[in-house]
């Protein structure tokens, strides 16, 4: 374990050394590497391309072959006294969010910029898009990759155009500060969803792999570098979601316990929608469930479950308008090559010089088009309608759901999604190590070779 943190350390400090032509086939931000330097007074140390890419590669699969032998070690019987939990994830991911530039993805910058479109800009996050903030020339300009308004859920905008307010206050203009706070929360989140998985295996029929599991998400490459590293609010919903399934999933919870993880996954919903699929499942199991007043609470877990993402609306709401950013990030497997022009900051700023009708507006919901999504979205309702199933006899296992989570959010990220983003797959990174069972190790083998190869294009050159 301590050896893999060393070269992952390593692969943290490499990042502070990128050169500035330095580019890969997924999009890198090398003025974050540029602007970390600046601000640790580091100096700028001349590095080829290729030699730089050789290293970079090289730290990256020495990163995940130690942690493929830590998490073999944990399957073999390795275990971990509670000295080896928040003691070492606690400086670890507060570290790695400090000294990481978030030089892999314009996601924080993005965030940073949605927030000054409200506080500095008086426009609306939901409506207005990046486009608008090249216009204005905003200082987050450089980083920008997508022209299009906040695809996140209206939580999570409140919270930047909160942090960005607080910056404000202190240093006008500032984009390195609100970023570093945005890497500071998913860091905490980080240290949240260890918490909360640590808790589900604590009762399960396995407790003595709790803090075990702790651990493998604590140093997981992939949950460190898209978490402190790059700042994506995917570890905030995850660690929420798990919340969620912590409360639910508890055998000697309260028997109002519906509610209240409907209300948690609600608020991770309002984060990114996608804990809403877990939405349905709850009001299955209430109505199964012989709890006190079974009505009032299927009647709550509804209202409960879908309030959070009602509410966070309100300030942004515009009719189907304040969607338009939703439905454009997801729309992306029909539509790769398009997207994938996109992700420069250049391909931006030129679509902000050129009229309002070359700001790529969405295209209109024709049949073909409908028929299209239909075709990549069918695979996984199916998914989604077996694990529904299977999980109206959760006799069978009671911590069936969280298993379920993984298939689902799995087909979501490869049909839907189209499995673009590797931080996506932090969705089922802890439900896979949260178990032990045969069928887990297997999808654990399945996830990490995602999560590698994804990690891997990192370093691809076009």
């Amino acid at each position: 374990m301590i050896a893999g943190l060393v070269v992952f350390a390593g692969f943290v400090v490499w990042q502070q050394l990128m050169p500035a032509a330095f580019d890969s086939i997924r999009g890198i931000n090398p003025r974050a590497a540029a602007e970390w330097r600046a601000r640790f007074h580091l100096p700028a140390i001349a590095l080829s391309l290729r030699g730089y890419d050789a290293c970079f590669q090289a730290l990256q699969v020495l990163s995940w072959v130690a942690y493929g032998v830590l998490v073999a070690l944990v399957h073999r019987g390795a275990r971990f006294s509670d000295a080896w939990t928040w003691r070492l994830a606690t400086p670890l991911v507060v570290a790695v969010a400090v000294a990481m530039p978030a030089s892999l993805s314009a996601d924080p910058f993005a965030y940073v910029g949605y927030g000054r479109l409200a506080v500095v800009h008086g426009l609306n996050p939901h409506v207005a898009t990046q486009v608008d903030l090249v216009r204005l020339g905003d200082p987050t300009t450089p980083y920008l990759h997508w022209p299009i308004a906040s695809p996140y859920g209206p939580l999570w905008t409140a919270l930047s155009i909160a942090v960005v307010a607080a910056a404000e206050r202190l240093s006008p203009g500032a984009v390195w500060g609100p970023v570093l706070v945005f890497k500071l929360i998913a860091a905490a989140a980080v240290l949240g969803l260890a918490a909360a998985t640590r808790l589900l295996v604590q009762r399960s029929d396995q407790p003595a792999r709790a803090n075990a599991t702790f651990v493998l998400i604590a140093t997981n490459p992939l949950l460190l570098c898209e978490g402190p590293g790059n700042g994506h609010n995917d570890l905030v919903m995850m660690a929420l979601a798990m919340a969620g399934f912590v409360v639910w999933l508890n055998p000697a919870g309260s028997p109002w316990k519906g509610p209240r993880a409907a209300l948690i996954f609600g608020v991770a919903a309002a984060v990114k929608v996608i804990p809403l699929l877990v939405l349905p499942w709850l009001l299955l199991t209430t109505a199964r469930a012989r709890a006190p007043m079974r009505a009032l609470q299927l009647g709550l877990v509804a209202l409960l479950g879908l309030a959070p993402i009602a509410l966070a609306y309100t300030p942004f709401w515009a009719g189907g308008k304040a969607l338009v950013g939703l439905s454009e990030r997801w729309r992306t497997a029909d539509e790769a090559a398009r997207m994938q022009e996109q992700t420069s900051a250049s391909a931006v700023a030129s679509a902000a010089t050129k009229t309002a009708a070359a700001s790529h507006p969405p295209a209109p919901l024709t049949l073909a088009r409908v028929g299209l999504m239909a075709g990549r979205t069918w695979f996984a309702l199916l998914v989604y309608a077996v694990a529904t199933a299977l999980i109206f006899r959760r006799a069978l296992d009671p911590l069936l759901p969280l298993t379920a989570w993984v298939y689902v959010s799995s087909s979501v990220m490869l049909f839907v999604a189209g499995l673009w983003f590797p931080w996506y797959l932090s969705w089922p990174w802890p439900a896979v190590l949260a178990r032990g069972t045969r069928q887990h190790q297997f999808l654990l083998l399945m996830l990490f070779l995602f999560s590698f190869l994804l990690m891997m294009v990192y370093g691809v050159v076009p």
